[in-house]
């Protein structure tokens, strides 16, 4: 549990001026997923609170060692969830995902959305339309192949990692003195690139390894950075 908040703390944050409790489960970048009841407590909390739900759940798709749910199960009313196909779908260069809400609140970020941002390009869109249509299982069994095999390789380092409930990366706590951003500097020398805690909060002494290449791969690189905060 050393990922997940508590209610309490939860409970805290919110006072008069607060509209919107935000999600990112399968969380980006530890992969943790919220246990059943602290989802539903939180559901609970917004419901009483009359607040807005958004929840991330673009790694939905990848949640292997416990069982996933959406906020979208729960009907409330208030709730908005985002979805992508860059993951789910490895469609990441077409930059392209979708929201599921109540159509009042759909209503309003079409409004805003027409603003703020130009459409996605029409021939993406059809793209996407028809990909929803597509069985992807076969890919995300490929991810997690790639993903035990990462966390196999891993086990042998000095790097201290936790297996993801639901991810296609790994977050890494470097031995002490290392900082997360320099060590991805030097790896970049080595033809390694991996994301520097730095970038996704106060994280500063880990980095997060994806899982997207090949095993092969994924071997070499284990072996370069190990020597590499071995050195």
């Amino acid at each position: 549990n050393r990922w997940e908040p508590s209610l309490q703390d939860i409970k805290s944050k919110i006072n008069s001026n607060t509209k919107m409790i935000i999600l990112n489960y399968p969380n980006n970048p530890t992969g943790k997923i919220l246990g059943d009841d602290l989802l539903d407590s939180i559901i609970n909390v917004a419901k009483e609170n009359n607040l807005y739900v958004l929840s991330d759940e673009i790694y939905s798709q990848y949640a292997y060692h416990m069982p996933y749910k959406s906020v979208a199960s729960y009907e409330y009313e208030r709730s908005i969830i985002a979805q992508s196909f860059s993951k789910s779908h490895a469609m990441t260069g077409f930059r392209i995902g979708y929201a599921l809400a109540e159509k009042s609140i759909v209503k309003k970020m079409s409004k805003l959305q027409a603003l703020c941002m130009t459409s996605v390009c029409d021939p993406v869109q059809y793209a996407a339309m028809r990909v929803l249509d597509e069985d992807v299982s076969e890919n995300t069994l490929i991810i997690q192949k790639r993903l035990d095999a990462l966390c196999k390789v891993l086990k042998e380092t000095q790097l201290e990692s936790v297996v993801p409930d639901g991810a296609m990366y790994v977050f890494c706590h470097l031995p002490d003195g290392l900082d997360g951003t320099v060590l991805a500097q030097k790896l970049l020398e080595h033809g390694v690139a991996v994301a520097p805690g730095e970038a996704f909060g106060q994280y500063r002494d880990y980095i997060r390894i994806s899982a997207c290449a090949d095993i092969g791969q994924l071997n070499k690189g284990i072996k370069v950075i190990s020597s590499v905060v071995n050195s």
